[in-house]
């Protein structure tokens, strides 16, 4: 008696190499940002990537799962897994700035990317909206944690972390949207300017926002 396999099944997928399925999520993520996840089939991305349809349903189960794996490739989940580490050791204002920064930082260096998520997840594809859903609930989950540890040593008044957390996940996303949107000048710079440029102006506005929190 011959047993079948499943052919999505883990095991099988790691028989193939690595090389294989950086191809595909290579291959991805250039015809998403491109042409957009809806209209990006299976077959474009095998073609794109130079193998079979067939090579790709050996790895994935579906376009859903290929742009899973993308926001785990980009780094995002690591980054907010790090990020609910961090401890209360500097003072409430240093720490939201220094968050706030790295977090700049990781989305512009993935910008086409999130433009991506972002612009399809509003023309009301169900595949971004969730991933973009996804990142925003870990983020705000993993800020209000580490705001939660200020809570408790008195800098930050009791029940305000999880607002706290949204008001500036809010502020960080609208000022990056804006860059995507090339306004202020933000998407014809380089990329190493256009961050500082990013950072210089969620500085005060972060800190005006800080003001207004109640520490008791």
């Amino acid at each position: 008696m011959v047993t079948q396999r499943n052919p999505a099944s883990p095991a099988k997928r790691t028989r193939r190499g690595p090389y294989t399925r950086q191809q595909i999520l290579n291959a991805s993520l250039r015809l998403f940002s491109e042409r957009g996840f809806a209209r990006t089939t299976v077959r474009d991305i095998a073609k794109e990537a130079g193998i079979t349809d067939a090579a790709i349903y050996y790895h994935f189960d579906s376009k859903r799962e290929l742009l899973e794996a993308l926001v785990e490739e980009r780094g995002f989940l690591t980054s907010l897994q790090n990020l609910e580490r961090v401890e209360a050791g500097l003072p409430l204002g240093e720490m939201i700035l220094w968050m706030s920064a790295g977090a700049t930082n990781l989305m512009d260096a993935n910008r086409d990317f999130l433009r991506l998520i972002i612009m399809e997840g509003l023309g009301g594809d169900e595949a971004a909206l969730e991933q973009h859903s996804r990142l925003l609930d870990l983020w705000e989950r993993a800020l209000t944690v580490v705001l939660e540890r200020y809570e408790a040593k008195g800098e930050l008044g009791a029940g305000h972390a999880q607002g706290l957390a949204r008001q500036v996940i809010y502020t960080i996303q609208m000022s990056f949207q804006d860059s995507l949107l090339g306004r202020h000048g933000l998407s014809a710079i380089e990329a190493d300017e256009r961050q500082r440029a990013l950072r210089n102006f969620l500085g005060p506005a972060l800190e005006r926002l800080l003001a207004g929190t109640p520490t008791k």
